[in-house]
């Protein structure tokens, strides 16, 4: 397997764990919108630290400014605080199978605007990892339009997150200043979208701040640049695709780990996205 790969799925498989995490984090006095903040804040003293320590240039070419906000903005906190605001109004389960519409999207706008041969391997890939993510979520919930558009938002943005990275030249950049970047303006974004409706609770018990820091460092230090080294040697189409080992592993550590439900749709849907890794590896 190309290394590109396993950066990807080594990255999804973090994200997939941490919200394991994020439950005692949640059960000790916060909320998914302070975790957030306090998941990209948390990291910024160890990025800048370790960026000193490897003299890696903090400064900014000509342009990079405005694309890392770009980024970090519409693709990272945009993303995020939509997926939120479609808590509040439908299923946690339905507002993540609208998110996780994005693999299929990636695709579809690469192929369209950017005219990339995707191959029948990725196409069928794209569809069957779409339909597995159909299956294993819950989508009982009772539906709202707004609810149901923010979190097609949530997913809109974060393809849009992948293919820039991909299309504007940032992967390039040195993996741990992109991730200082965006980890830093990200972090002011969400607590100023947080901060007037009074949705930060930092009074949390000394396990969940200790949590908190721990999925700050698993997902800033290892998750995000993992996913932008991904990025920068498989492109935008395959890590979209392989990004779905995400939802694969919260969902089978939540059965293992919480003795959460997993059902036979579930288990069909989990094999289906796992065939659709196989076609890219293979393909």
């Amino acid at each position: 397997m190309k290394k590109g790969k396993i950066y990807l799925i080594l990255s999804a498989f973090i994200y997939g764990f941490t919200p394991i995490l994020a439950k005692t984090v949640y059960s000790g006095g916060t909320n998914g919108m302070t975790l957030t903040f306090l998941r990209a804040a948390m990291s910024l003293p160890l990025l800048f630290l370790v960026l000193v320590v490897k003299k890696i240039d903090l400064r900014l070419e000509k342009g990079q400014a405005k694309r890392v906000v770009l980024l970090a903005v519409v693709g990272n906190a945009l993303s995020i605080i939509c997926l939120y605001v479609a808590y509040s109004f439908i299923s946690v389960g339905l507002a993540t199978v609208l998110h996780y519409i994005y693999p299929l999207l990636i695709v579809l706008i690469c192929a369209l605007f950017f005219k990339e041969r995707m191959g029948r391997r990725k196409l069928i890939a794209a569809v069957l990892v779409t339909i597995g993510i159909l299956l294993f979520m819950d989508v009982n919930g009772k539906g709202d339009i707004f609810g149901a558009v923010m979190a097609f938002l949530s997913g809109l943005f974060y393809a849009f997150n992948v293919l820039y990275m991909d299309k504007s030249g940032l992967d390039r950049m040195h993996y741990l200043k992109l991730t200082f970047y965006i980890s830093l303006i990200m972090s002011v974004t969400v607590f100023l979208f947080a901060l007037p409706g009074r949705q930060l609770a930092f009074d949390m018990s000394a396990e969940a701040w200790i949590l908190a820091g721990v999925i700050s460092v698993l997902v800033t230090l290892c998750g995000l640049p993992l996913f932008q080294l991904g990025v920068l040697y498989e492109g935008a189409a395959t890590a979209g695709i392989l990004s779905t080992v995400e939802p694969i592993t919260g969902v089978l550590l939540g059965a293992a780990l919480l003795g959460e439900p997993l059902t036979w749709a579930g288990l069909v849907g989990c094999a289906l996205i796992l065939l659709g890794v196989v076609l890219i590896e293979t393909g």
